[in-house]
């Protein structure tokens, strides 16, 4: 039970809800509200905490591990982008605002990291789970708007044919 918790909160990067976890593990949301405490236990064991809010259950770092996150993301903020980030940077301006799913599925693999990453550095923003490119992107890449990316219409066609197929 706790490894399947950990598990989908890891994955999802996002708080989320007893009864989306009580749903994706096939158990009640009482079952669930059961394990919280032993969860807190066991991640607070490895330097990490439960999260608890009206937006649902979520991984974080503990408070005592500030000035090490702070190394991270300062280094995150100015080095330069990732093979990942810079993928996800062109689906969201490819596709014009996808989905973290929609994002995740093209790529073959999880994006939160990597969104999370664009987010903090100001070059995409999120709506809900929506991802958008900001007018910051915009101009680090030279452009006044997505239709002036090199091969934009034939990339846009490719990537909705390859979403769209995946609904049918």
């Amino acid at each position: 039970m706790l490894q399947n918790l950990v598990t989908l909160l890891y994955l999802s990067g996002e708080p989320m809800k007893i009864e989306t976890l009580a749903s994706c593990m096939q158990c009640s949301a009482q079952e669930i509200e059961s394990h919280i405490d032993e969860l807190k236990r066991a991640l607070e064991a490895i330097g990490l905490s439960l999260l608890v809010s009206s937006d649902g259950l979520s991984i974080v770092t503990q408070s005592s591990q500030a000035a090490l996150v702070e190394r991270f993301w300062k280094e995150e903020l100015q080095g330069d982008l990732t093979p990942a980030t810079l993928q996800v940077l062109t689906l969201v301006a490819y596709l014009g605002n996808p989905t973290r799913e929609e994002i995740s599925y093209i790529r073959g693999v999880q994006s939160t990291q990597s969104i999370r990453t664009l987010t903090v550095r100001g070059l995409i923003s999120r709506q809900g789970e929506t991802c958008s490119l900001t007018g910051q992107a915009l101009q680090e890449l030279g452009v006044t708007s997505v239709e002036e990316l090199p091969d934009y219409a034939i990339l846009h066609a490719s990537l909705q044919e390859k979403l769209e197929a995946r609904a049918a």
